[in-house]
């Protein structure tokens, strides 16, 4: 909702367990660590205070890093659309990604996982999101560095060029194919 100018997510207090086969859990309602630390930022209305479930979410948002409050290659693995999500959050705040979680979010187990466990669609959820924040740059820049360019966007054969090449010319090539979809 938006309240005073700015927007607030309110979310419930849950914990959620994977199977292999599936980004899609089993959620039991109680406290969680969440995705990232400092998305495991909880306001109790009955204290007044913030609750830092990780221990590290403050310290992470005050000095602008994405963690992950578990492993990352656990944390992608289970849910890798969280991948994703946390690209959004490192671009939309200016925040730094963390160095483990960028290892883990370029590795070819979770690159299989992200494309064999999430849709077109949730992942176009996602980078809607990044393109309409206030740094779409960033996140496409994030895209690159970690590799994950082919995983997230699929172009038709004509557009498609040699996956060796960098990622300079990925992203011209889309926007010209962007621009001949939309403007022509």
């Amino acid at each position: 909702m938006r309240l005073f100018d700015m927007w607030i997510d309110f979310v419930n207090l849950r914990s959620e367990e994977y199977s292999d086969n599936s980004r899609i859990p089993t959620k039991n309602w109680m406290h969680t660590k969440g995705d990232l630390t400092i998305n495991s930022l909880f306001y109790n209305i009955n204290t007044d205070s913030v609750e830092d479930v990780t221990k590290r979410g403050i310290a992470d948002l005050k000095s602008g890093k994405i963690v992950t409050p578990l492993p990352p290659k656990t944390t992608f693995l289970d849910d890798p659309l969280r991948v994703l999500r946390a690209i959004r959050f490192g671009a939309r705040f200016g925040f730094l990604l963390d160095e483990e979680l960028k290892e883990a979010a370029s590795c070819d187990e979770v690159k299989d996982a992200l494309a064999a466990k999430i849709s077109r669609e949730g992942i176009g959820v996602e980078i809607d999101l990044m393109l309409s924040g206030n740094q779409p740059a960033k996140a496409m820049t994030y895209i690159c560095d970690l590799m994950l360019f082919w995983i997230v966007f699929t172009l038709p054969p004509k557009f498609e060029p040699a996956k060796s090449e960098g990622c300079d010319s990925y992203l011209l090539i889309l926007w010209n194919y962007i621009f001949q979809v939309y403007f022509w």
